[in-house]
């Protein structure tokens, strides 16, 4: 019965990367990047960038192994049509740039590793699925667990975004639960035996308690404990247009700690420290 000790399961952790965000105090604060084999999700008001992280996070996952990245493919199940192909390619013509001038600088002679790594092959690696319901995301689920199955090398699943879906197809709170809970054991089985990365999007939503009202995640308590990561994601007031924060809130290898990321041309970006 007892075939693994935590040592086992540490060397397994140790040796597996993350998908990086270029965001270089962000993926130090959340470990090593966005972890495999876990569910985090990204949570903030719109425009807090959610769906800005999610599409360099598909660029990212295939980047080539020699140059740190996992050289995978990603699936993007949006449920509100935030999914901009334009955008997309944008971000993977940066990308493309980045790691040329990488192996020019560093390791000329992986040349050839990034000779079919193109802006063509980067939007040919991410599969795309519009969900208008919640029974239509467990079938695109399945159909995810049947390529996994099959040999297909993905390494990310984004589902952008779970609140909008839950909430605009549902409306008594008790099946919501329900039907959120459901949703994210099946991703949590596929997350921990194919060792991908589940990574979510949830909405904000004002909890009122007598008189006093907050701010929190959309979807409830019940939900947050389905969750491994959460990364609150909002605008900066103090700093200029396109800097934005980011709030590791829920993590399993820091304490709770907030860093700064930008919005450019080019993605996500880390800010310089002056």
């Amino acid at each position: 019965m007892f075939t693994k000790t935590c040592l086992d399961l540490w060397r397994e952790e140790s040796k597996q990367l993350g998908i990086v965000t270029f965001c270089r105090d962000l993926d130090q604060a959340i470990g090593n990047g966005i972890s495999v084999g876990m569910i985090t999700e990204l949570c903030g008001p719109p425009g807090s960038g959610k769906t800005q992280m999610c599409l360099q996070l598909c660029i990212n996952t295939q980047i080539p192994v020699q140059l740190g990245g996992l050289g995978a493919k990603a699936i993007y199940f949006d449920t509100n049509f935030g999914f901009h192909p334009c955008r997309l390619q944008e971000i993977a013509s940066a990308c493309v740039t980045h790691c040329q001038k990488l192996v020019q600088i560093h390791k000329k002679e992986l040349a050839t590793v990034t000779r079919d790594f193109t802006v063509d092959s980067l939007m040919n690696g991410v599969y795309y699925k519009h969900i208008q319901s919640c029974s239509e995301l467990l079938e695109g689920i399945e159909t995810l667990g049947s390529l996994l199955k099959s040999g297909d090398k993905i390494k990310l699943v984004v589902l952008d975004s779970v609140s909008f879906l839950i909430r605009n197809n549902i409306e008594n709170s008790f099946e919501r639960i329900e039907v959120d809970h459901v949703i994210l054991t099946k991703l949590h089985v596929l997350a921990h035996q194919y060792k991908c990365a589940i990574v979510i999007t949830n909405d904000v939503t004002t909890r009122i308690n007598g008189q006093d009202s907050k701010i929190v995640p959309a979807l409830g308590d019940a939900h947050s404990h389905k969750i491994n990561q959460r990364i609150v994601l909002g605008q900066s007031d103090e700093d200029p247009a396109g800097v934005h924060i980011a709030s590791v809130e829920k993590g399993l290898f820091r304490t709770r700690m907030a860093v700064k990321f930008q919005i450019s041309q080019a993605g996500i970006r880390g800010v310089r420290k002056k």
